[in-house]
């Protein structure tokens, strides 16, 4: 299902799951005299509901997020979170030239402030930019308002530097997480949000081998691919080159290209399904 249908898929589950949050409280004071334990029941539910599809990453419940995209072809997406790094970048953009690969970088619009010249020379290397919020909340983007959620998408945008040929159209919330604004406000930016279905677990994981093999062996074609930079900057600066450079490589005797899709190409369900 491409960006277009996915996104008139889930609009009714979004209605849907917001209708269902009106009416579990009104349901609830109808059976307050019946039962406590019952009469808190739809509303404990539709709280369930409104966590998953807030916090699971990959959750279409709020509307559409990109999983996959449609090829025939041995390739995957190669999507870079969280930077640029000046401690990362200029290595990876090496080491995506030795292998021929294009990758797609989710910056940070702070970090792209910070270091603008690194935003010049990724597009300059043939690569794509795209939105990952301003400042990363990750510990409180899932409760951000519409206003917030706003100016971290468009305070990112001012420091991506597009080109006209490759405009920054794709956004990645932090860790994946979402809020109930989100989603309408990409709408209004024609964004389209791009989650994943193959990751090392780089930010997590500390062998650099096993991340590699793990995303190597449950490549498809069409998979989108989330590895990091800027990570252990301090404690362990080759890690995250050491990751890409090991998974650029096993891709390659996989036969595997690292490409970037046209958004008419992304689809909301996993590759291979």
């Amino acid at each position: 299902m491409n960006p277009v249908a996915a996104r008139n898929s889930s609009s009714w589950k979004r209605r849907t799951l917001f209708a269902l949050a009106f009416v579990a409280p009104c349901l609830g004071f109808f059976l307050i005299t019946t039962n406590v334990f019952i009469a808190l029941a739809p509303m404990v539910l539709v709280h369930i509901f409104l966590i998953c599809a807030i916090i699971v990453p990959n959750c279409q419940w709020l509307g559409p997020v990109m999983r996959s995209f449609a090829t025939n072809d041995p390739e995957v997406w190669l999507t870079i979170d969280d930077g640029p790094s000046p401690a990362h970048t200029p290595a990876i953009l090496d080491l995506l030239d030795r292998f021929d690969a294009r990758a797609t970088f989710f910056v940070i619009g702070l970090h792209a402030e910070n270091h603008p010249h690194l935003i010049t020379e990724i597009l300059a290397r043939g690569h794509q930019i795209a939105n990952h919020t301003y400042t990363h909340p990750s510990a409180g983007f899932w409760m951000a308002g519409p206003t917030r959620t706003a100016t971290e998408i468009d305070r990112c945008a001012e420091h991506l530097r597009s080109a006209k040929d490759r405009p920054a159209r794709f956004f990645r919330a932090p860790v994946g997480i979402k809020n109930l604004f989100l989603h309408p406000e990409l709408d209004r930016r024609g964004l389209i949000f791009v989650g994943w279905n193959l990751r090392g677990l780089d930010t997590v994981r500390r062998n650099a081998a096993s991340i590699a093999a793990r995303i190597v062996e449950r490549s498809r074609p069409g998979s989108i691919v989330v590895l990091h930079e800027g990570h252990r900057v301090e404690t362990d600066p080759d890690f995250h080159p050491q990751c890409i450079e090991l998974t650029l490589s096993g891709l390659a005797e996989k036969g595997y290209r690292c490409v970037i899709p046209q958004p008419e190409q992304l689809r909301a369900n996993s590759a291979g399904k």
